[in-house]
């Protein structure tokens, strides 16, 4: 007996600092699960761009990289989708809130309380400038759309490749066919800055029947009034010789015979200047863009949307989106699904007829637009962004994101409660030997 009470002694006689839990360090995890608990699965991550409401048929697939990741892959994908005012709201909400945070806690330290509020909001800026690295360069999972309805053919009618000036030069046309296929097109336009070499590669290897993977078609952004960005449907490397140096559309008849099919693109600073008399004449628009996932694209459709969606009503303009992806992010804004029966069989350059037809018709309701969930504020609604962005972000996670993020927010908890406290567990020291 006497032995036993000996080595419990000795058991006991190290020093536990930390171990302790008061039941306010137990705050802000309680918190944070009780918040993806009681308020996950509230929205849809995807909604139709006419009434926001969760389009049937269509859903999101994640892989399971990005939900063993959520917290992160969630976080990086809401910065994408922000326009770049949103993004400067949001950025300064969370210093003032560092700082709030820093100045009402008791100084125990001898550094000054100035110096201590400096130092940080310079970690604010260097997590921020890394959290935007990661968002621009960084490969990651990419959520993507998954349509029910086989007949449904997902397009991206305005996107880069290093061919253009202001692209990332090391994006090829494959690594726009991963970048597609990841974020569940089956269709993408290349439209590079007044130049077919990107789209040309990429013709070379689409698949033979359009349904056996995804097709990049041929397309080119040029200009029009020098000002306002136009994308060309159809035009290839043969047609060169119909667009001047800065990409203005001249007369003339397409290697294919068809008229090409023009859509104005956004950010576009003048869209006074569309109006029924220039759709007589080159480049004959036949679609606006509603969504342009650029962040000034976003931001003038934040402001401007019922202007855009009046304007493309009385000129009888399709509306569509576009990911004007030039080779950086990992987050898809919007897609556009168009209903062609049999296209999985079509070789590529019968679907993009196909897709080419309603613009031709004005079959306004031929495209739906559906988009990623993202804050719409602007003006003054801008201080908004911060809040709107967390339930947008917690209440449009998936059952499966539920169990990562409480994953990740105790064993976060676990792991600065062991930083914190500097000790590991005790060693038991072994009882002398009788021998």
């Amino acid at each position: 007996m006497a032995d036993a009470r000996s080595h419990h002694s000795r058991i006991t006689a190290y020093p536990q600092p930390g171990r302790e839990i008061n039941i306010r360090q137990l705050t802000w995890p309680a918190l944070l699960s009780a918040a993806v608990i009681g308020f996950a699965g509230r929205v849809s991550s995807v909604v139709d761009s006419r009434d926001f409401a969760a389009p049937p048929g269509v859903s999101i697939e994640l892989p399971a990289l990005y939900i063993a990741t959520s917290p992160l892959s969630r976080l990086l994908d809401t910065l994408t989708l922000l326009s770049n005012p949103q993004s400067v709201a949001l950025f300064v909400t969370v210093a003032a809130i560092v700082t709030a945070s820093l100045a009402a806690r008791r100084n125990r330290s001898t550094r000054p309380q100035w110096l201590r509020i400096v130092a940080g909001l310079i970690s604010v800026i260097l997590s921020i400038a890394a959290l935007e690295a990661i968002v621009v360069f960084a490969p990651r999972p990419m959520a993507r759309l998954v349509v029910s309805d086989p007949d449904v053919v997902v397009v991206d009618f305005h996107t880069h490749t290093r061919a253009s000036g202001d692209a990332n030069q090391r994006f090829t046309a494959e690594d726009r066919r991963r970048w597609h296929r990841d974020g569940g097109f089956n269709i993408g336009y290349l439209s590079d800055h007044v130049r077919f070499a990107g789209a040309a590669e990429a013709e070379r290897t689409n698949p033979v029947r359009a349904g056996d993977g995804v097709s990049e078609l041929s397309a080119v952004e040029g200009r029009y009034h020098k000002i306002m960005s136009t994308i060309m449907l159809g035009l290839t490397a043969a047609d060169t010789a119909l667009l001047d140096r800065k990409g203005q559309l001249l007369p003339g008849v397409p290697a294919s015979g068809r008229t090409p099919v023009t859509i104005i693109a956004l950010p576009n600073r003048n869209l006074d200047s569309v109006t029924a008399e220039s759709l007589d004449s080159l480049p004959h628009f036949a679609g606006l863009e509603l969504v342009d996932a650029a962040p000034r694209g976003l931001s003038q459709l934040d402001r401007e949307e019922l202007k855009i969606r009046r304007l493309a009503a009385a000129l009888r303009l399709m509306l569509v989106s576009s990911s004007n992806n030039h080779g950086y992010g990992r987050a898809v804004a919007a897609w556009n699904l168009i209903r062609i029966p049999g296209w999985r069989a079509l070789p590529p350059d019968s679907v993009g007829r196909l897709i080419e037809q309603p613009f031709r018709e004005r079959s306004l309701n031929a495209v739906t637009i559906v988009k990623r969930l993202r804050p719409r504020n602007h003006g003054v609604a801008i201080v908004w962004t911060l809040p709107v962005a967390l339930w947008q972000m917690i209440g449009s996670l998936a059952a499966a994101e539920r169990i990562a993020w409480l994953v990740w927010i105790w064993g976060l908890w676990g792991a600065m409660r062991i930083l914190r406290s500097g000790t590991v567990p005790p060693r038991i020291k072994p009882p002398p030997s009788h021998n």
